[in-house]
């Protein structure tokens, strides 16, 4: 039986080989994480009559499998209270990459999940989806390949091994890495605030002074497109307003500024990923949620 034993499970690194290609794409595998999902309960009572033969013993719990084109920050996994939105946020920074994310119920892949940047979504899900092979057992640890063909359907290949951490409680999650910002944010609150702001203005001198290099080039070069202007209007759709910073943690040259905002009219709170470089503060990501 899979132990979620959190200590020294953790310590050794995930080891993943793979790649999923649909369509004439392809992203190679990576990385990955491990957790046990919570079985729903299911009814005692069917029929007015109650279960007499209920075992001894809860079944084993769904195992959530899940694979990245990118590396993947188990640690922030782990502390979060919804595991999944943890995962998939780290990969909406990896331009191109990939998700590959598999329910293992019962030693047979239940519900598998494909993501790739940009716009490919393929959901499937069966009482036994293409071909799991469990690995040796050992505590708080999950091995084991997968295997999905053009034949089991969708005109997707996938194929990865792994060597997974097995998450453990929220609660022996290891603690966030650094030390707290203060309530404002510090300096890397006022830089994700300076490029908020800059983007609900439509001021470009100012977002090209606030992005990285490599980004502010990006969008020095798009000035001269003529969609220029429908490119902004996106962004400024995209970007949360009524921001108002609440903190966040520093740990050297990497900060991550918390804040509550508005999106389409309804609250959210959301973590800003900074980075410090060339003496100034930028931002590398931003996710939002509900409250």
């Amino acid at each position: 039986m899979l132990l979620a034993a959190w200590g020294a499970s953790t310590a050794a690194r995930a080891a993943v080989e793979g790649a999923c290609s649909h369509d004439g794409r392809r992203v190679a595998l990576i990385d990955g994480v491990a957790w046990l999902e919570p079985r729903k309960a299911e009814a005692e009572v069917a029929d007015g009559i109650e279960d007499q033969d209920k075992p001894d013993a809860p079944p084993q719990p769904p195992i959530r499998l899940s694979f990245a084109s990118f590396p993947v920050d188990a640690a922030d996994v782990a502390r979060a209270e919804d595991r999944e939105e943890a995962f998939r946020d780290q990969g909406f920074g990896a331009d191109g990459g990939g998700r590959l994310e598999l329910t293992v119920k019962d030693g047979a892949v239940t519900r598998q999940y494909l993501w790739m940047s940009p716009g490919v979504n393929l959901s499937y899900g069966s009482n036994q989806i293409g071909h799991y092979t469990p690995g040796a057992e050992q505590a708080g640890r999950v091995r084991g390949a997968y295997r999905f063909t053009p034949q089991d359907g969708q005109d997707l290949d996938c194929t990865v091994t792994f060597d997974l951490a097995l998450l453990g409680d929220v609660a022996d999650a290891p603690p966030l890495p650094g030390v707290p910002l203060p309530p404002d944010g510090g300096a890397p609150g006022a830089a994700y605030l300076a490029l908020n702001r800059a983007i609900q203005a439509g001021d470009v001198d100012a977002m090209l002074r606030l992005l990285p290099a490599d980004r502010a080039a990006e969008l020095r070069k798009a000035q001269s497109s003529p969609e220029f202007a429908a490119m902004m209007a996106f962004a400024k759709a995209a970007t949360p307003t009524q921001v108002h910073i609440t903190g966040g943690r520093q740990d050297d040259d990497r900060a991550w500024v918390d804040f509550t905002a508005v999106e389409d009219g309804s609250p959210r709170v959301g973590v800003a990923e900074m980075k410090q470089q060339d003496g100034r503060w930028i931002m590398l990501v931003e996710s939002t949620r509900d409250p």
